[in-house]
């Protein structure tokens, strides 16, 4: 690979050498051009001043002519004198067609070297193009190159990892050999404990079966006296329940008549017997009757309400408070009707010098880019502004005035190209991004778009997402996607330098179709 890389470098130089021979070339020919056309120039200024002189003579030998016919008639002398006249004719028409034939030869010659001019420049292109995928090939070669080395130096640390490992391996098994051959030697005394062990084992399971039968008897007992101990403890649990119930009967009664009649429980033990009628105590559903009367009579009394005073001064605050707060947000709403008054007309006198600025700008654009027309913004609802409609009017050159939903689909793109630039121009922002517009273009179409984007590169930067050759070409960096394998894609950039923008008076031929998805 590095034999690779200095054969591309070399032929990189060769190339780079040609290419410098080339311009050079193409420098003397443009110098050898400009030298037969300042030659032609003088040429065909000779030629228009031997012209003048042919029209001089011409004009001098009518003259002359007239004159011989005049001499002729008056004298019969002038013989000699017409044959040097005729004789400076032919040698005056001679010369013309002399300087003639230089001109036909320097044509000729000023076409051979625009023609080597224009090899010259194929030649040129063609050198660059290929010079630049060679330096793509040795860009890939380094990468390559790079990633071997790291490859190279990761499998060189990794078999010097395996070879500490097998040797860390191979002490191991080392100590496990010898731990295995100490293990053997043990073996035998402790066949002979095992067997020691063996039968005191026997004996101690001798001993747990006898033990076993005599717990299995005191279990039996055991679980005898538990189930009488059972019976105790569930007869005492329902004694405990019972007392708890009539505990808790006892001391309800208690607190319902304490908290009921206000009176403690030493002054009911206290109180006299009460005097009955005809001198009986009556039957307890006879009392419980006379009760219930007397409680459904206090009830009906109700119950005295000793804070009234306190919850009307609460009620009064309350009431005060939500005046207050009442006559608060009544302020606040007429505050903010007027706020939203403020603000509808700051809005409506701002959108309306917007749409002026944009209606004004639309109506340039759309010229610009149609190259003639007319067209313009139209509010559906003047009365409100903010609420209204945008109606697009617009004629093409050539077309009678229509909305822009009934032009063409070129048309319409051109329109709405014309509206944001329109936009933009109100506004302008430092960066603009724009995808495909000009998929719907033709060539026309698309030149005076590609102008219209060039008038703007002083105030923002475009990125354009297109596959038009025509955009591509006024781009000062291209970016595209290309697949060189299946399934593997790779961004390709082409950046025009200052170097390659010297030959953009005579712009090669494109050679390569773009990629299928390409960013300008």
């Amino acid at each position: 690979m590095e034999e690779n890389i200095r054969r591309h470098e070399e032929t990189l130089n060769t190339i780079a050498g040609e290419e410098n021979g080339l311009i050079d070339a193409t420098r003397n020919a443009r110098t050898a051009l400009d030298e037969r056309r300042r030659e032609l120039n003088t040429a065909e200024g000779e030629n228009r001043i031997i012209e003048q002189e042919v029209k001089q003579a011409r004009e001098r030998a009518e003259t002359v002519a007239w004159e011989m016919q005049s001499i002729e008639a008056q004298h019969k002398s002038g013989d000699e004198k017409r044959t040097g006249i005729l004789s400076a004719i032919e040698e005056v028409r001679t010369q013309q067609a002399d300087r003639r034939s230089a001109i036909s030869a320097k044509t000729e010659e000023l076409r051979d070297a625009e023609q080597n001019r224009n090899r010259c420049s194929s030649e040129a292109a063609e050198r660059r193009i290929r010079f630049s995928e060679t330096r793509q090939a040795v860009q890939s070669l380094s990468d390559s190159t790079a990633q071997l080395g790291a490859r190279t130096r990761e499998l060189a640390a990794l078999i010097d990892e395996r070879s500490r490992g097998v040797s860390t391996y191979l002490s191991r098994i080392a100590d496990l050999a010898r731990l295995r051959e100490e293990a053997e030697a043990r073996i035998a005394p402790l066949q002979a404990d095992v067997t020691k062990e063996n039968e005191t084992l026997e004996q101690e399971r001798a001993h747990r079966d006898e033990t076993s039968r005599t717990l299995a008897q005191l279990d039996a007992t055991l679980r005898a006296k538990r189930t009488h101990l059972d019976d105790i403890r569930s007869k005492k649990s329902a004694s405990d329940v019972e007392l708890a119930q009539l505990q808790v009967r006892r001391q309800n009664q208690i607190e319902r008549v304490t908290g009921d009649y206000r009176v403690t429980l030493e002054a009911i033990a206290e109180a006299p017997e009460p005097e009955w009628e005809n001198g009986e105590r009556p039957e307890r559903e006879a009392l419980e009757t006379q009760i219930a009367e007397l409680r459904a009579k206090l009830e009906a009394m109700g119950p005295v309400n000793l804070v009234a005073i306190e919850e009307h001064r609460e009620l009064e605050e309350r009431y005060t408070f939500l005046t207050q707060q009442q006559t608060d947000l009544t302020n606040s709403k007429a505050q903010l009707m007027d706020l939203i008054q403020q603000i509808n007309k700051t809005t409506t006198e701002m959108f309306a010098d917007t749409f002026a600025k944009v209606n004004a700008n639309f109506q340039d654009m759309f010229v610009k880019l149609f190259g003639g027309g007319s067209a313009k913004l139209v509010l559906v609802d003047e009365g409100d502004v903010l609420e209204s409609g945008i109606e697009i009017i617009a004629r093409p050159p050539g077309k009678k005035l229509q909305t822009v939903s009934l032009l063409s689909g070129g048309e319409r793109t051109m329109t709405a190209v014309a509206l944001l630039f329109s936009l933009y121009l109100v506004k302008p922002s430092p960066f603009c991004l724009l995808d495909e517009l000009d998929a719907a273009l033709d060539e026309a179409n698309i030149g005076r778009f590609v102008s219209a984007v060039k008038g703007f590169l002083e105030r923002s930067q475009f990125i354009v997402i297109t596959h038009n050759r025509q955009t591509i070409a006024a781009a000062h960096t291209l970016y595209g996607v290309t697949m060189q394998e299946h399934g593997i894609s790779k961004i390709v950039s082409v950046k025009f330098s200052e170097h390659e923008s010297r030959a953009d008076h005579y712009p090669p031929q494109p050679t390569s179709t773009p990629a299928p998805s390409t960013t300008a």
